[in-house]
């Protein structure tokens, strides 16, 4: 009986030590869905319809944009910022285009400058369902004249993001990820117009997908011909390399 005693005060001791020792793991934050590793890069696949509504045609245009992380700088608020540049490919001939891009990663978010656009894109922790206003910071008295295309539409009040898949495996271009999240950004479709705008990321590399579509419906006599496009844009940047961290 003595001995049994023994034994087990001893097994508890053990326990509680290996307890103490146990390394506890930090909490997974999502950072490494957009690593900014310096000198890293993704270059993307191209393609896009633009429906023109008073020509009555459309324009197919086909290339590769190739983003670079460049260097590490301090932006005029005193905070590390990313400079990001942005180069475009035709797959006919090949066209220097370089367009400078701000990122500023911190523990709570990833904000981008888009033409004088200032987004939100990502907010930490990673969560499913986690929402958060993804244009508080645009400066929206800029003339539209600056604003592209392919920028999201701001609504009144702001744009609600939305993470609504998060930690799924996913295949774009023979390139295998076995964790992406989705970030919606704006969607409405009416009997007048469809708007879905959405990007995807992954785990050690960042964004590896983003899709546009942006179209008003043709309408005869009056009436709206839902599905048949007048004007528009439809617009994907697929991954097709990258060299990550």
């Amino acid at each position: 009986m003595r001995l049994s005693c023994i034994l087990f005060f001893v097994c508890l001791l053990i326990f509680f030590s290996c307890k103490k020792d146990a390394v506890i793991a930090p909490p997974d934050l999502g950072y490494n869905y957009y690593p900014g590793t310096i000198k890293s890069y993704v270059i993307y696949d191209v393609d896009s319809i633009s429906y023109r509504q008073l020509q009555g045609d459309t324009l197919t245009y086909k290339f590769q944009i190739q983003e670079v992380m460049d260097t590490l700088i301090i932006d005029n608020e005193n905070r590390p910022t990313i400079k990001l540049i942005r180069y475009r490919k035709n797959y006919s001939a090949t066209i220097p285009y370089s367009q400078m891009t701000w990122t500023n990663k911190t523990t709570s978010s990833v904000q981008e400058v888009e033409q004088n656009l200032r987004y939100t894109k990502l907010a930490f922790p990673v969560n499913a369902n986690a929402t958060w206003n993804g244009t508080a910071y645009a400066d929206t008295s800029q003339p539209a004249s600056l604003y592209s295309n392919v920028d999201v539409p701001i609504a009144a009040g702001g744009n609600t993001f939305t993470y609504t898949v998060v930690d799924a495996p996913l295949t774009l271009n023979g390139n295998a990820f076995s964790k992406t999240l989705t970030v919606w950004q704006f969607y409405n479709a009416n009997a007048v117009t469809y708007q879905n705008y959405y990007e995807q990321y992954a785990r050690g590399v960042g964004l590896v997908y983003k899709h546009i579509e942006n179209y008003i419906y043709a309408q005869s006599g009056g009436v709206t011909q839902q599905g048949v496009i007048a004007g528009g844009l439809y617009y994907t940047m697929t991954i097709n390399s990258y060299r990550g961290q």
